[in-house]
């Protein structure tokens, strides 16, 4: 699985690369500014966005993802440190990662959209990860059209995050 990341932190960007790629996933950038991420997404094809819902300079990260799925089918996992609820983002955002986030949780998440992406109902969902289910590709792919209700995952018992093997 591909991810773009998008995080503003110095800190966090690169840290959220290594763990990604040490959990065997292919990662693009990280990134610190929508419109850099915008033309590589278009030219990588991540099949996930990782985006901070507050970028530096005032960019909204909702406004990126909105934009990354609705004009490039790219759905995001948005993420964020301060009290957002995600309720306007539900038609173009799989879910909302609450930060801090530990690298085990951060790996779970992250499968966990994974599975719903391939149509699958998650195996764990870390406690700090807010499903909204899968967006609806064919509303994204005709701008304008009437919204359509994406499927919703449905809520599992919280569990412990599984630690990945190997």
């Amino acid at each position: 699985m591909k991810l773009l990341v998008v995080e503003d932190d110095p800190l966090i960007g690169p840290a959220i690369k290594a763990v990604m790629e040490n959990a065997g996933y292919t990662v693009v950038g990280p990134l610190r500014d929508a419109a850099k991420a915008t033309r590589l997404g278009v030219r990588e094809q991540p099949d996930l966005a990782l985006v901070d819902v507050y970028l530096a300079g005032g960019e909204n990260g909702l406004t990126l993802a909105r934009k990354l799925w609705e004009e490039h089918n790219i759905p995001s996992l948005l993420i964020t440190g301060f009290d957002h609820r995600g309720e306007e983002a539900r038609d173009f955002a799989v879910g909302l990662l609450r930060k801090p986030v530990m690298p085990d949780a951060l790996v779970d998440a992250v499968g966990a959209v994974g599975e719903i992406l391939a149509g699958l109902r998650p195996s764990s969902i870390p406690p700090a990860l807010e499903l909204f289910g899968r967006p609806d590709r064919a509303s994204a792919a005709a701008p304008g059209s009437a919204p359509q209700t994406a499927p919703q995952a449905t809520p599992q018992p919280v569990q412990q995050p599984m630690r990945r093997q190997g």
